[in-house]
């Protein structure tokens, strides 16, 4: 069983009920040797990203997770949408490039 930092009991009244059910998941699903990160800040924006999974032999995952239903992306009005017109992987890149160029220190998973 993966461990979730901080412990799913002090945060899960913080949680959308997509991270609840993703972050059971992660929970049960992964082994020991996984780390779970919930609501973490990274990056020089400090950004937070949902979860943020490592594993030593497998590498780091920042996820975000978007619980919405079907009904809801069907009525959505591509012009009412935010004025972020850039597509969600121009997103991740930025994001992923802005926090490579931060000094990495155990000290900022660990908050």
């Amino acid at each position: 069983m993966a461990a979730l930092i901080p412990a799913i009991g002090t945060c899960v009244s913080n949680m959308t009920g997509g991270e609840r059910r993703l972050a059971y998941r992660l929970e049960q699903k992964l082994e020991d040797d996984w780390l779970l990160w919930y609501d973490v800040p990274l990056g020089p924006r400090n950004v937070h990203p949902d979860f943020v999974v490592f594993n030593p032999r497998r590498g780091l995952l920042v996820l975000e997770v978007k619980d919405w239903k079907l009904d809801t992306i069907r009525d959505i009005d591509r012009q009412s949408d935010s004025n972020d017109n850039r597509s969600p992987t121009t997103i991740v890149t930025l994001s992923l490039t802005a926090s490579r160029k931060q000094p990495k220190t155990s000290n900022q998973l660990r908050e």
